[in-house]
């Protein structure tokens, strides 16, 4: 149960911050691409990375594993809400958008998992 928690309570913090950080972004913005979503799915995948880093995660208990890693980073980071942005720049007929942002962000994203990975390793 203790287990439960540990990812409810991380999910919780990670949610939060989440809408946070979309709201400033929104509120600041004028472009089409959910430039919000974007940046947290980045960001999400390069800590990650570096805390997931072999030379890093040793430092974890399990308890800080799942309370970081599975609940904050797993909901603070949303691919629902990207395929969601996806699908509705489809709809409104912005094709290019729609490509530009969904292939970005899986590319972008990967450069950032590897940069955690790779940040990680200098430790």
């Amino acid at each position: 149960m203790s287990n439960i928690l540990l990812v409810g309570l991380g999910g919780v913090f990670g949610a939060i911050l989440r809408y946070e950080i979309s709201r400033h972004i929104k509120e600041n913005r004028e472009f089409i691409v959910p430039i919000e979503t974007f940046v947290i799915n980045v960001l999400g995948a390069f800590l990650l990375n570096v805390l997931s880093n072999p030379k890093i995660v040793h430092f974890f208990d399990n308890d800080i594993r799942l309370f970081i890693m599975t609940g904050f980073i797993g909901a603070f980071t949303t691919y629902s809400t990207f395929s969601h942005e996806t699908i509705y720049l489809l709809r409104q007929k912005h094709y290019v958008h729609a490509f530009l942002y969904s292939a970005s962000t899986v590319i972008v994203g990967l450069i950032g998992a590897y940069l955690g990975y790779y940040i990680g390793n200098l430790f």
